[in-house]
């Protein structure tokens, strides 16, 4: 019997997605700005943990909670967007 292998997602279209949706989608908009993108790693990386506060709190910028209501949308996408990529 062979091992399974676990795939990764692809790891370079979910940053920059999520990076995105961090920057704020609107229709045209294909990147995000240089901050948000520098940003796309560590929000990859808190979203992998589900942690919606602290994804809202990184993408406000404080830190720390409470985040805007505003970053917590966002947070709450990038969060479901991270687990639809992982399957």
């Amino acid at each position: 019997m062979s091992p399974t292998v676990a795939v990764a997602p692809d790891t370079t279209a979910l940053q920059l997605l999520i990076s995105l949706i961090a920057c704020g989608q609107r229709p045209g908009k294909t990147q995000p700005c240089d901050s948000c993108r520098r940003k796309g790693t560590g929000l990859l990386n808190i979203a992998s943990t589900g942690a919606a506060d602290a994804v809202a709190a990184a993408i406000c910028g404080t830190g720390k909670a409470p985040a805007c209501r505003d970053c917590k949308v966002k947070a709450l996408e990038i969060v479901r967007v991270y687990n639809e990529g992982a399957e």
